[in-house]
């Protein structure tokens, strides 16, 4: 199967998922349910593509299929149960206040149509899995410690930031401790990590373009989730300012100074 039939069916597969979640989350006025099921929306397109391929299916295609599944459904199931409860996260109700009456026919293309052409660009590693049949050579082998390393830093970092969550004095304080002590998002490096694992897991001369999914990923962290993130947390957080001054943004490194007091 050539490579516009593959995107044609993970097109489909996107439309159709971010459809059904935007006519869900018209019904019941909460559009940041799509944050949740972007993992999902990602797994969706590996079993899609998987299941039209039943036919020439691999070693190579197997280990994607359950490398994206694993990274899918752990996002999700993080995301579900630190949201859960809380309503419409504040990024969405500010743009729903000033989205206007039509805010709910806006957030189709501003938010699901939007995020869905992001994932359809990320996903290039599962399309370039099922472009060719050959097993993987040996150095695309390297992807699959990549991918477990990113996986191991960016649950650390989420299992280390809920747990700060839930103690009493961590209102208004800034995480920096364990992992959040060397970046201030180790969870967005360790899944950018996994992208560029996949990327290389599935790296051929013909499918070279696996690597665009981790470079736009990478891209989006750095120079879209962060900003808007750390705009809302140099408002509400006094210490945020302090923090950002002597740790990374992403890629992890050393710290100018202390970062293990979380009393600021």
């Amino acid at each position: 199967m050539n490579t516009l039939e593959l995107y044609g069916y993970a097109a489909a597969t996107v439309l159709t998922t971010v459809t059904a979640l935007w006519i869900v989350s018209v019904a019941i006025r909460d559009a940041s349910i799509i944050d949740v099921f972007w993992g999902p929306l990602f797994v969706a397109i590996a079993w899609v593509l998987f299941a039209i391929n039943l036919d020439a299916v691999g070693i190579k295609h197997l280990v994607v299929l359950f490398l994206v599944t694993a990274w899918g459904l752990r996002l999700a199931f993080h995301l579900a149960a630190r949201n859960l409860g809380m309503g419409e996260d504040t990024r969405y109700r500010l743009w729903r206040q000033h989205g206007g009456d039509n805010w709910w026919l806006k957030s189709f293309y501003r938010v699901y149509l939007l995020q869905g052409g992001i994932a359809l660009v990320v996903a290039t590693p599962i399309v370039a899995a099922f472009r060719v049949a050959d097993a993987p050579f040996v150095i695309n082998w390297i992807g699959l410690p990549i991918w477990a390393i990113g996986f191991a830093i960016e649950a650390s970092a989420d299992i280390q930031l809920i747990r700060f969550m839930q103690r009493p004095d961590s209102k208004g304080q800034v995480m920096q401790q364990g992992l959040w002590a060397y970046s201030r998002h180790p969870n967005y490096f360790g899944d950018a990590l996994q992208w560029w694992g996949l990327g290389v897991l599935v790296f051929t001369g013909i499918t070279w373009w696996s690597l665009i999914g981790p470079l736009a990923m990478t891209l989006v962290f750095l120079n879209l989730s962060n900003e808007v993130i750390e705009r809302g947390l140099l408002k509400r957080r006094p210490g945020y300012a302090d923090y950002v001054a002597r740790t990374n943004a992403f890629f992890p490194g050393a710290p100018t100074s202390d970062a293990n007091d979380t009393t600021r």
